[in-house]
């Protein structure tokens, strides 16, 4: 008899006999539901970001404390030159409302969120904007002294190497990693930021209607008190609330596309929407906000209301005013039907996962 004869005759040993009795094979289900709670337990395991995300942070945070500093010098000027007013409230206020929203965002890029590093993206790409041509006198506000100026300097260099750090190739793979678990808003505060988008787009599309009234108003009336009146309104609302209402509108618009199934670039209506209006912000800050303060300053100057300069300038501020009215009508009316299908983008993350793709596109 062999070996193997003799194994397999062996007697097995059971509780009767002071044995062990043979492990039972485990159940196919119960295999199955270990193997889903490890992969469970995998997916939902931190990934450590890595070091590039840290330093993309601290840069943030530097360009944006050189950034609020350069407001409070200027609200600070405006005080010493006895011009504050209620814009200088303003100012103020969305100076800590900025303060507290970037260090949000960055605390969702160190979260892995792909909407965090998206807005980021975003605002500091516009900050550089607006300081290039503030540096340049071209901008809306110009910058006040040696000092406002070296500190918009001082948040250009950190604004640049934080927006380069945050799109290479180890946060590339970081956020491909970790930003389907974690991408996504929950439905409480997506239905919270929409309402909060609705409301201020429609805050938006009201001011901008008003403008244009007053605008078309001024540049008919042959009235000078009345054309004084509707310019001095006009830069009331621009300094106030025309800045603050279109930079949240855009800033809700972004969370409630990329921390959603829709995506921010993954559907061409949605893309429209967002290059759009960016489009109406820049044509606010550097047309419509330079005309209202010419339209002012020839008004104080005694300006004629017909045939001059100040003619010029009105009718130009009321075409422009149409023109972001004509584009906040047009962008709520794609929001209503939502046409067009995906990006180039958005075909290939369906492509990827067909199933949710296929979802989405219903």
């Amino acid at each position: 008899m062999s070996t193997t004869d003799r194994t397999d005759q062996r007697p097995a040993t059971g509780p009767a006999d002071g044995g062990t009795p043979p492990a039972a094979p485990a159940a196919p289900e119960a295999r199955r539901a270990r193997t889903g709670a490890a992969a469970k337990a995998a997916a939902a395991a931190p990934v450590r970001p890595p070091a590039a995300v840290g330093w993309a942070y601290a840069m943030v945070i530097v360009a944006t404390l050189a950034a609020i500093a350069s407001n409070v010098f200027e609200i600070a000027h405006q005080v010493e030159t006895g011009v504050a007013g209620a814009a200088t409230t303003g100012d103020l206020a969305l100076t800590i409302a900025f303060c507290a929203l970037f260090g949000f965002f960055a605390e969702m890029l160190r979260a892995g969120r792909q909407w965090g590093r998206v807005l980021l993206t975003i605002f500091t790409a516009l900050g550089l904007v607006f300081t290039g041509l503030g540096l340049a006198g071209l901008g809306g506000r110009p910058l006040v002294g040696p000092l406002q100026a070296s500190l918009a300097v001082a948040s250009l260099i950190p604004s640049v190497v934080g927006l380069v750090l945050l799109f290479v190739p180890s946060v590339n793979a970081w956020m491909a990693e970790v930003r389907e678990n974690s991408r996504m808003i929950t439905q409480r505060m997506r239905k919270l930021v929409l309402t909060c988008h609705v409301a201020i787009s429609v805050g938006w599309l009201g001011l901008v209607t008003g403008m244009f009234a007053m605008s078309v108003a001024g540049a008919t009336t042959g009235d000078a008190e009345q054309q004084a009146a509707m310019y001095r309104t006009m830069s009331l609302l621009d300094e106030i609330f025309l800045g603050m209402t279109s930079m949240f509108a855009l800033i809700t618009g972004i969370v409630v596309g990329a921390g959603t199934k829709w995506g921010l670039l993954r559907r061409r209506w949605v893309s429209v929407k967002f290059w759009w209006t960016m489009g109406v912000m820049v044509l606010g800050f550097s047309v419509i906000h330079q005309l209202i303060l010419k339209a002012n300053e020839l008004v104080a100057a005694g300006a004629p209301t017909r045939g001059g300069e100040l003619d010029s300038v009105g009718w130009a501020m009321a075409a422009s005013a149409f023109v972001a009215l004509a584009s906040l009508v047009a962008m709520t009316t794609i929001s209503t039907y939502k046409p067009w299908g995906l990006t180039k983008r958005g075909r290939a993350a369906a492509a990827h996962t067909p199933r949710a793709g296929a979802a989405a596109g219903r």
